[in-house]
C-alpha cells in the first residue's frame, strides 16, 4: 500500500468518533489554577471521550467535569444529558486564546 499520500492515514483510536456540534457545560480548573465554568460546544464524540472547543488553556491531566445535551428531535420529550467526569489527555491552541480538548471519560451516566 503507497502511504506517500498525504491524505492516507492510521486511525489510532479504539472507538469510532462521530462529528457534533452538542452544547454542553464544562467545570474544572484552568491551567493557572482558576476554577471556571463555561458554555462550550462538543466537535465529536466516542464511547470513550469528547473533543470539546473552550476558551480557557487547560493542562493534560486535568480533571474536568462536563454536561453534553443530546437533541431528542421532539420539543415534546425535552432533552437527554450526559454527566461525565474525566481526563485532559490532549489540548491544542487554537485561535484568539480558545483551546480544543480531548477528554477521556473516567465516568458518565445519562441524567
Amino acid at each position: 500500500m503507497d502511504t506517500s499520500n498525504n491524505n492516507f492515514f492510521v486511525e489510532r483510536r479504539g472507538k469510532a468518533r462521530m462529528k457534533c456540534a452538542y452544547p454542553a457545560m464544562v467545570h474544572g480548573f484552568s491551567a493557572v489554577g482558576k476554577k471556571f465554568e463555561e458554555n462550550a460546544t462538543v466537535l465529536n464524540l466516542s464511547a470513550s471521550g469528547i473533543y470539546v472547543l473552550l476558551n480557557y488553556i487547560i493542562q493534560k491531566g486535568q480533571e474536568l467535569s462536563v454536561k453534553i445535551a443530546f437533541p431528542t428531535g421532539s420539543l415534546e420529550w425535552g432533552s437527554s444529558k450526559l454527566s461525565m467526569n474525566g481526563v485532559v489527555v490532549r489540548t491544542e491552541a487554537l485561535s484568539e486564546g480558545a483551546s480544543g480538548v480531548a477528554i477521556n471519560f473516567k465516568h458518565n451516566r445519562f441524567i
